[in-house]
């Protein structure tokens, strides 16, 4: 059930229960009135005929006692002058005389109307009228003694017919039927009888009253209650449309925002709570869509930086180049004002030194800072991140270094590479704890200090900037396994190529002597078809440092392939060669070789042979000067081997 419908039926509720009770209510009171004035109109037009019959009836008495007066006082003459009197006025209708002594006659004229022929009903007699004939007349009767003893009788009668119950029903104002047994019985009056009475009269009557009809005022109520219940449910709609109209729309409007319009506004009505509420959503969706924009924008320019250092990272192997994007888009993510990279020295481990740096902090950037020495070396040292607010100079109880910014807050995480090599690279410096360097933002913009998030978004980066450190350094270890022999660890044959081009080249252009020597061990495959190539191996390893033992620092020594060596003497002529291919020989063959193979150690003589040839004497190309070596190698095999020869000018 939705919340319209729930309103609705709640007001009209409380507004139709109390109208239903109230119109029934008044209903009830209607009818309860209605049926008490039905019985007081019935009561009145009761008392009215009664009373009226009552005056009728006196009347009726005395003329009749007023006609027997006379005729006691006056003799006959009298009496009739008295009744037609009386008639006159219309007290009563007629008078009969009964018993008059006149001529020795008794029986006398009757004065008005004929006496009607039929039942009368004497007005002196208490009890109701009992006959069962039709009522024609009221009567009463006076009785007079004669002279001689005789009585005379004088009745006056009003005639009941339908004037005469005309006149009753209109001073009663009611309706009549006299209840005399006639099949037709006698009905008068004027009203819509609604209500009968029987009344226990000397006269029998029945008396119809108009009823209080409440079906009209049934109907007027019923229609107003209808009426009120339309007010009602229209009010009820149109104040449940009011009032849930703005939570529709903001039902929707919130389903739009979830759905990702942030520009979608909700109307306000009014000034009311639900218009309060909708001024606050449009509020919030305003200040979200900013921060949406705002995120956006921070988000595009993220990009464009990740873009930018992920170009950098694949386009180059400049380490410093490198340090300053991962620094750069450190900055702009974590809105910081000024940054460095600060990377172990290669000469002392002990000292930083910074790789890159940006930000004006209003003094110099520090060059140089001692492991252990001020905030950020304490940060090095320790190995753990750090973020926070400088306070005089001091930061979590370290003093700031004089070679450091003078910051208002500061966020630090040290950045480790993978554990070093048993060979001690200098190329990767770090600390005992394994840092290669540390990158450092100070000051955050608009104020701010620097939070927890910061601290791993800057982990983001410095694993960045210690890929980058690796990546470099990988380069180089792939760049120089890429010229030296795996074996023997001389340089190979592709680097021996690159030397002699290009010191075929400095000895053209500076006419500068260089000699290459030839070097090629003797009956080799004697050596692998006895003892194996795994022996064979540790004869070449050994070969390889006797060499480089006699050899210079700016010398080049290589393997040219299988058990031949070439050693390039840059600045150096024929005698000077010749000097170190005896030198080479006598120390190949001085000592014997130590070698392992599976019946245990043991010592094997090896000599060598060897080939000289100098560029700009014997040949002016690479090419040439190895053809010329070769030359005198194979001389050198034809004399004997375990000798040196010079190649043939």
């Amino acid at each position: 059930m939705s919340l319209r419908s729930r309103l609705t039926t709640a007001f009209l509720v409380v507004v139709l229960g109390p109208v239903l009770v109230g119109a029934v209510f008044v209903a009830a009171v209607m009818s309860h009135l209605a049926d008490s004035r039905g019985e007081a109109l019935a009561s009145s037009a009761v008392t009215s005929v009664d009373s009226t019959l009552g005056t009728i009836c006196e009347r009726i008495q005395a003329s009749a006692a007023v006609v027997a007066l006379s005729h006691s006082s006056g003799g006959n003459d009298d009496a009739m002058e008295m009744a037609q009197l009386v008639v006159d006025r219309k007290v009563v209708d007629g008078v009969v005389f009964t018993g008059l002594q006149d001529a020795g006659s008794t029986a006398g004229p009757d004065i008005g109307a004929p006496a009607p022929d039929g039942a009368w009903v004497d007005c002196g007699e208490a009890a109701a009228y009992a006959g069962t004939g039709p009522i024609v007349a009221l009567g009463a009767q006076a009785e007079v003694q004669n002279a001689d003893g005789t009585t005379a009788v004088f009745s006056a009668f009003r005639i009941v017919d339908q004037e005469f119950l005309s006149r009753i029903a209109r001073v009663a104002d009611a309706e009549l039927v006299l209840l005399d047994g006639r099949a037709d019985p006698m009905r008068v009056g004027g009203v819509d009888a609604g209500r009968w009475d029987d009344t226990d009269l000397f006269l029998p009557l029945s008396i119809g009253t108009v009823a209080t009809s409440v079906t009209p005022m049934y109907w007027t109520l019923a229609a107003m209650v209808a009426a009120s219940g339309l007010c009602a449910v229209g009010l009820a709609a149109w104040l449940a449309r009011s009032t849930t109209r703005p939570l529709h729309e903001l039902a929707d409007a919130a389903e739009r925002v979830s759905e990702g319009d942030l520009d979608v506004r909700v109307p306000v009505h009014g000034r009311d709570e639900v218009a309060h509420l909708a001024l606050a959503f449009n509020r919030m969706t305003a200040q979200t869509q900013a921060y949406v924009n705002a995120l956006t924008a921070s988000r595009d320019q993220m990009r464009g930086q990740l873009g930018r250092l992920g170009q950098t990272l694949t386009a180059t192997l400049d380490l410093d180049r490198i340090l300053e994007v991962i620094l750069d888009t450190a900055m702009v993510t974590a809105g910081a004002e000024a940054g460095v990279v600060m990377l172990v020295d290669v000469d002392d481990a002990d000292q930083l030194r910074q790789r890159a740096g940006e930000g004006d902090l209003g003094i110099d950037q520090p060059a140089t800072i001692r492991l252990g020495e001020g905030i950020i070396g304490s940060i090095a040292a320790s190995g753990a991140p750090a973020h926070g607010r400088i306070t005089d100079g001091r930061f979590e109880g370290r003093r700031r270094a004089d070679t450091e910014p003078d910051a208002r807050s500061i966020v630090a995480v040290p950045f480790e590479g993978r554990a070093p090599a048993e060979s001690d690279d200098p190329g990767a410096p770090r600390t005992e704890s394994g840092v290669l360097g540390v990158l450092v933002l100070y000051n955050r913009i608009a104020g701010d200090d620097f939070e927890p998030g910061d601290v791993d978004t800057l982990r983001t980066f410095a694993g960045q900037a210690s890929v980058a450190v690796e990546n470099v350094l990988l380069h180089r270890q792939a760049q120089r396994l890429s010229l030296t022999d795996p074996l023997t660890g001389l340089w190979n044959y592709r680097f021996m190529q690159t030397s002699l081009r290009r010191e075929a080249e400095r000895s053209r252009r500076y006419h500068r002597p260089s000699a290459l020597l030839a070097i090629d061990l003797d009956r080799f495959k004697t050596v692998n078809d006895t003892y194996g190539h795994p022996v064979g191996d540790q004869v070449l390893t050994e070969l390889a440092r006797r060499i480089t033992g006699q050899i210079r620092e700016v010398d080049l020594a290589f393997r040219h392939g299988g058990e031949e060596f070439m050693v390039l003497l840059p600045e150096t002529d024929a005698a000077g060669a010749t000097a170190v291919a005896e030198r080479l020989g006598r120390s190949v063959a001085a000592r014997p070789f130590k070698v392992n193979d599976a019946s245990g150690g043991r010592e094997l003589r090896v000599t060598v042979s060897i080939g000289v040839a100098v560029l700009g004497e014997h040949a002016d190309t690479a090419g040439e000067v190895l053809a010329a070596a070769d030359e005198a190698l194979y001389a050198a095999k034809a004399a004997g081997r375990d000798t040196w020869r010079v190649a043939a000018v």
